[in-house]
């Protein structure tokens, strides 16, 4: 287990091998609810203002017991104390935002679509609108996936990159006679930081190299997923 903001009144982090993700998700519930998000690769950001099954509107949301199922979303934030948000992760990036002067938590998952289409900074301005946080507040850290040495992408994919963030040519390298790799992880610090964010922790551990720490869907076309959650306490 990784564990993030542990100075901060939260419970915060992404598993490890041996345990699978979504078997620890359900072990949360013996403590307390839990946000499962639908993660479709976009930038959408849920606001959980409730659990009654109408705390994430306009999304649509299903109350199962104590999980509310939350679809369309790739990230949500909430300001409600002992209530967990949760993202499954094969690859991509967790990004984990918590801002202890509004009390606001946020999570968001950031494979290269949602990155491309900016998921990172749409969770901060989700917060910033919802909350009224100060970038300048919220301290977050992008989690373990793959990194940039096992990254390896299409031309087209590196291009849609420089051509939507000029910028990213800094985060795509070429490899002579192989495809280009790209950084998801610098995109994303990059995403934060035009939205005025300054603390930012970039975790080095790569998913697809580390396979005694992690699973990996580009390793090994595994479908068994590592869970990142935050929960905020009372503080």
């Amino acid at each position: 287990m990784i564990r993030v903001f542990e100075d901060l009144p939260v419970d915060a982090g992404f598993t490890c091998k041996p345990l699978d993700g979504k078997v620890y998700r359900a072990g949360l519930l013996e403590r307390f609810p839990v946000v499962r998000l639908s993660l479709v690769h976009g930038n959408a950001i849920a606001v959980i203002r409730g659990l009654d099954g109408s705390g994430a509107a306009p999304f649509r949301a299903d109350l199962d017991e104590d999980f509310l199922d939350v679809y369309d979303a790739d990230g949500a934030v909430t300001d409600l104390t002992d209530v967990y948000l949760t993202t499954t992760h094969g690859d991509c990036i967790p990004i984990w935002a918590y801002d202890p002067v509004k009390g606001a938590a946020g999570l968001a998952h950031a494979g290269w679509r949602g990155t491309l289409k900016g998921v990172a900074g749409s969770l901060i301005r989700t917060m910033r609108s919802a909350y009224g946080s100060d970038p300048e507040d919220i301290r977050a850290v992008i989690g373990p996936g793959i990194g940039a040495c096992c990254f390896e992408v299409g031309f087209d994919v590196a291009d849609a990159f420089t051509d939507k963030y000029p910028w990213a040519e800094e985060y795509v390298s070429a490899h002579p006679g192989a495809r280009p790799h790209l950084d998801l992880k610098g995109v994303n610090a990059e995403l934060l930081r035009l939205e005025g964010v300054t603390q930012i922790e970039i975790s080095a551990h790569c998913t697809c190299c580390e396979p005694d720490m992690f699973w990996s869907h580009r390793r090994s076309a595994d479908k068994t997923r590592m869970l990142a959650f935050i929960k905020k306490g009372k503080e």
